[in-house]
């Protein structure tokens, strides 16, 4: 099993390439966070046979092991929930709730 090492990504603006191989696009920000969950809890292999393999969109392979954007966070803890993904199906369970009863 190979580990991410860091001085292999390449950025040109939007897209996120390890080794000349598509990891990610990100619009908006989030690359540091991801990029650095990426390394700590992926091996090389175990992530491209998710992206790949499963077809998995790179969020969904990431959030396998729980990991939340910073985006998802901020809010989280401005509402007052655990930055976690059960914080933020906590979130959305009680946003859906409320939108619900207001009917």
């Amino acid at each position: 099993m190979t580990d991410f090492i860091n001085k292999n990504f390449k950025y040109d603006g939007m897209y996120l390439k390890y080794e000349n191989r598509f990891v990610a696009r990100f619009k908006t920000g989030g690359m540091v966070a991801f990029k650095k969950f990426l390394r700590e809890n992926f091996t090389v292999e175990e992530y491209f046979n998710l992206l790949e393999g499963c077809e998995m969109p790179p969020l969904k392979v990431l959030e396998t092991k729980g990991y939340v954007s910073p985006t998802v966070c901020r809010t989280l803890k401005r509402k007052g929930y655990p930055q976690t993904q059960a914080g933020f199906k906590a979130l959305v369970d009680d946003q859906i709730a409320y939108f619900k009863n207001k009917q």
